[in-house]
C-alpha cells in the first residue's frame, strides 16, 4: 500500500512510487484526487481509493453533481473501472462551503479485500 500527496498542492506521479513495490505485490494506491486514476492504472496500481469530491454535495437526480472540484470531475463518487483498474471514490463525511448536502448523503466506506485464489 502506498499513498500520494495531493497533486493539486504539489505535483506528483504514481509511477516512481509504485515501481518500488515488489512485482507480485497487491498495489493499493491511496490518492486524494480521483481524476488521475488513468496514470495509476498505467503505472500498475491494483486498486486506487480516493475522496476529494464529497460526491458533489448537491446532486440533482438525473443530472448529477452540480459542482465538482478540480481533479475530481470525471469520477464523482462510487466504483469505476479505469484502464482495467478498480477505482473507488468515497463521498466521505466532510463538506466544503456551502455546508450542505442534497441528494448526496455522507458515506463511511468499509471495503473488504479478498485474495483471488
Amino acid at each position: 500500500m502506498v499513498g500520494l500527496r495531493s497533486s493539486i498542492k504539489r505535483p506528483t506521479a504514481p509511477g516512481p512510487v509504485l515501481a518500488r513495490l515488489h512485482d507480485e505485490a497487491f498495489r493499493l494506491l491511496l490518492w486524494h484526487e480521483p481524476d488521475r486514476a488513468g496514470e495509476s492504472a498505467l503505472a500498475g496500481a491494483s486498486l486506487q481509493l480516493s475522496g476529494h469530491t464529497h460526491g458533489g454535495q448537491v446532486v440533482v437526480p438525473g443530472v448529477g453533481p452540480l459542482v465538482l472540484p478540480p481533479q475530481g470531475r470525471k469520477y464523482p463518487a462510487g466504483l469505476f473501472r479505469v484502464g482495467g483498474m478498480p477505482l473507488y471514490v468515497t463521498r466521505g463525511i466532510g463538506m466544503l462551503p456551502p455546508r450542505m448536502r442534497i441528494c448526496c448523503p455522507p458515506e463511511i466506506t468499509l471495503l473488504t479485500l479478498r485474495r483471488v485464489e
